[in-house]
């Protein structure tokens, strides 16, 4: 497997070569007993006022993470391995280095990894990062790329010539960043879940023009989403989300769902199903992805919206890949 490089403002002309990584073991061998998976079931209810508008359905809560090989650092050289939450090697995840050096320029190298979800990059000189960490699943009838989390939460810069050690794992749900999200909690890339909007209108009891499709002021939506099958690691718990409507916003974001596929439904508390439809930026790009149908009285299904405009080249580590599609419910009319 070939180290692939870049360089911005500089020619560098470098190819990396990985060692076997038999004089640390047998990768296959060193995976060693992995611990149960987590278990994700049941049904979580969550209830939002006036003010509220957002709601992180798995909270703070982090899934346990496999068990990795142990390797040793060698100078100049960035390397690990990459797996799924059950302790499978993934084939193929691609992971970015990239080194700034004197005048500005900077320079990079990826690399794929291999069948034992091995990867090594020797790295361009100055301090280095990683600027992408990505892998594509099938979801759905489609392909979508999902971020990769280092498994000890640390993404900052380094020496490049001391070398690193770094294990990337792939999350269905969980705080990916806790210094962001401790910052802004309601952004829901730092959450490895999928998200989404639900967006409505309220009626104005100041205005003459309350159209018939509007949600009455005080009224309580409720969606309901119901896993459809397992998730990407087995999940099917379901989440109830009642939401007091009112002029103080006109939506609210339900983020950090476990990755799978899901039936939505919504309806005023006590009373008749709403029509939902998708709208804004994501809405009807993919025909594999986001509500289908596009407009449904009641119900329809759901699968996340991934990032079309990234993939494995691009998509950032350890922050989601993951769209927030927005979805409108009115009342039928």
């Amino acid at each position: 497997m070939n180290t692939k490089f870049f360089l911005v403002g500089i020619l560098l002309i470098n190819f990396g070569c990985k060692d076997p990584v038999g004089n640390e073991g047998d990768p296959i061998a060193s995976w060693g007993q992995q611990p149960d998976l987590p278990v994700v079931n049941g049904r979580a209810s969550f209830y939002l006022d006036a003010q509220d508008n957002y709601v992180n359905v798995m909270g703070d809560t982090n899934p346990r993470l496999p068990n990795f090989p142990v390797l040793s650092p060698k100078a100049g050289v960035v390397r690990g391995f990459v797996a799924d939450l059950t302790g499978k090697p993934l084939e193929g995840a691609l992971i970015g280095i990239r080194s700034t050096a004197t005048g500005g320029y900077y320079s990079g190298a990826s690399d794929e990894t291999d069948a034992n979800g091995y990867y090594e990059i020797t790295v361009p000189w100055g301090a280095a990062d990683f600027y992408t960490a990505g892998y594509t699943i099938d979801y759905g009838k489609g392909r979508a790329t999902m971020t990769l989390h280092p498994v000890d939460g640390k993404l900052g810069s380094f020496p490049s010539k001391d070398g690193l050690v770094k294990h990337f794992v792939l999350l269905s749900y969980g705080v990916l960043n806790k210094e962001m999200a401790s910052q802004k909690p309601n952004d829901p890339t730092s959450y490895a879940g999928g998200s989404f909007y639900i967006t409505y209108n309220v009626t104005d009891p100041t205005s003459v023009f309350n159209p018939a499709s509007y949600i009455p002021e005080n009224a309580e939506i409720q969606v309901t989403l119901t896993a459809n099958g397992p998730g990407l690691y087995g999940e099917t718990k379901s989440f109830v989300i009642t939401k007091k409507a009112s002029l103080l916003n006109y939506n609210f974001l339900v983020m950090n769902v476990p990755v799978g596929r899901y039936t939505i439904q919504a309806q005023l508390k006590n009373g008749p199903l709403l029509n939902l439809e998708a709208v804004g930026k994501y809405a009807g790009i993919s025909p594999y992805f986001g509500l289908t149908p596009t407009i449904a009285q009641g119900q329809a299904n759901l699968l996340f919206t991934p990032d079309t405009y990234s993939d494995n080249s691009s998509t950032l580590p350890n922050r989601s890949n993951w769209g927030s599609l927005q979805i409108k419910v009115e009342l039928p009319h």
